[in-house]
């Protein structure tokens, strides 16, 4: 009974034991929920943001930039919350948005807003390890900075992505691009050999597999026009009369070739250059403006991205405070109950050890009542015995230590084996409470005997006394 109140009590301290670490584990889970505000795009919002990406697609392959720009805003709108939040399907959509943004800024002459925009396109698809895009959009960041002259930033995002050029599926445009990035950073350290020697590689590349080359040459006449090689930029400026080309690049390269021309004396060929210089002035005008517009409504847009974003992070932060403060309070009521009922276990353990150390005493008195009763019984059956009249008193008194205690005698034996019979005699005789004469008298020995007999007992078992010989057999 004692033992399944025990088993009880054990399952009991078990079963709280594993109350509090589940108590604890949602409370962890409790605070990961605080922490995290969950505000994503809907599926309606994805489709529709996949929808206004589609139509400013379109729109830019009909080169209408400022048509397609609001569309990749509003594709932004739709998806962008905070960034731990959004799917990796928004993440991909968010960053080709910011990509076609950076393309229009690009074509409007805008190189800051290009380089926010490729940034954010960058952050995203390093997110979702979309290399591809990683590619492009680092190339393009690269050639936007050399644009600007800042070469450290456009060295850094050219060697970023020199080690993925030949991950990339087979896109030799990407290689194109990141070899005239390499040209453009010559340039920029005035190594105008190997700047136009990189380019002239491009070129004779793509011409020997039957590739347009008109753009590569272009660009080579404009790196040449402005080096110390500006005359022999004109056959390579010329290609620009072949390039599928806007009206302001065209106009653009052609005032460079009127310049050439005027230097060397033909004004024939320098009037014609400049016959575009009036659709230069229109398209340059129309580009800055739009390029302007389009900054305008990017700038709007990031204002109100940076609010919203802000205002998520500063929810999500209350939210967390919030939930700590909740988590502690039942984090300390938890405690203070697991510390009571540590108290209530460790009360509750005294008690049964005093319990078990009582109810252990009054068995061990109770056993030292019986056996000095009984032990009482054999020395008077011991006396009586040597009171009698009969003979053979010793072998008497011998089976009377032998019927209480059947063992004792031949345990001794065993232990010490030394001993002979008579010393035998003498150590049971010596367990009764027998007289050194007495024992003379029951051996029929001398007095001196006996107790020379004892001294040899006690140095061969090497015992103080007969009462801590015969412990070990008579318990």
């Amino acid at each position: 009974m004692p033992c399944q109140h025990k088993t009880g009590r054990f399952l009991i301290f078990a079963a709280m034991k594993r109350v509090l670490s589940i108590g604890f584990l949602m409370l962890l889970l409790f605070v990961v929920a605080c922490g995290n505000v969950h505000q994503h795009a809907s599926s309606d919002d994805l489709q529709e943001a996949q929808a206004h990406y589609d139509s400013g697609f379109v729109l830019l392959q009909q080169d209408s930039m400022m048509g397609a720009f609001p569309y990749f805003i509003q594709v932004a709108k739709k998806l962008e919350y905070l960034p731990e939040d959004m799917t990796n399907e928004e993440k991909l959509l968010a960053s080709r948005a910011y990509y076609q943004m950076a393309y229009v800024f690009r074509r409007k002459m805008a190189n800051n807003a290009e380089i926010d925009a490729l940034r954010w396109a960058l952050a995203y698809q390093r997110m979702v390890q979309d290399t591809t895009w990683m590619v492009r959009s680092s190339l393009e960041l690269a050639s936007a900075f050399s644009t600007i002259k800042e070469t450290d930033s456009a060295r850094y995002y050219h060697d970023f992505v020199t080690p993925y050029l030949d991950t990339v599926s087979g896109d030799l445009n990407d290689y194109f691009t990141a070899q005239l990035v390499l040209s453009d950073l010559y340039y920029d350290r005035h190594q105008f050999d190997s700047c136009f020697m990189v380019q002239h590689n491009t070129i004779a590349f793509k011409t020997r597999r039957g590739m347009n080359a008109t753009n590569d040459s272009v660009s080579l006449g404009i790196c040449m026009y402005h080096s110390p090689y500006r005359l022999e930029a004109k056959p390579y400026l010329l290609k620009v009369l072949d390039m599928q080309t806007g009206d302001l690049e065209r106009s653009a390269i052609m005032s460079l070739l009127e310049q050439i021309y005027e230097e060397k004396g033909n004004p024939d060929s320098a009037a014609f250059c400049h016959s575009f210089n009036k659709t230069y002035v229109k398209a340059e005008s129309d580009r800055v403006s739009d390029g302007m517009l389009a900054v305008k409504q990017y700038e709007n847009y990031k204002a109100e991205r940076d609010a919203r974003l802000s205002a998520l992070r500063e929810l999500q932060q209350a939210r967390k405070v919030k939930g700590l403060r909740i988590v502690c309070v039942v984090a300390a009521l938890l405690l203070l109950a697991g510390l009571a009922f540590i108290v209530y276990h460790r009360n509750y353990k005294k008690k049964v050890v005093e319990q078990q150390e009582a109810i252990s005493r009054d068995l061990q008195k109770a056993r030292g009542t019986l056996e000095a009763k009984e032990l009482e019984t054999l020395f008077l059956k011991a006396e009586a015995i040597y009171n009698s009249r009969h003979n053979n008193k010793a072998k008497r008194i011998l089976e009377v230590f032998n019927t209480a205690y059947p063992d004792a005698l031949s345990q001794l034996k065993a232990a010490h084996p030394d001993l002979n019979d008579t010393e035998l005699d003498v150590c049971v005789l010596s367990y009764f409470p027998f007289r050194m004469k007495e024992i003379a008298d029951i051996l029929d020995l001398r007095e001196n005997t006996v107790s020379k007999y004892r001294t040899a007992i006690k140095k061969k078992t090497q015992t103080e006394n007969f009462e801590s010989l015969w412990a070990p057999f008579v318990d």
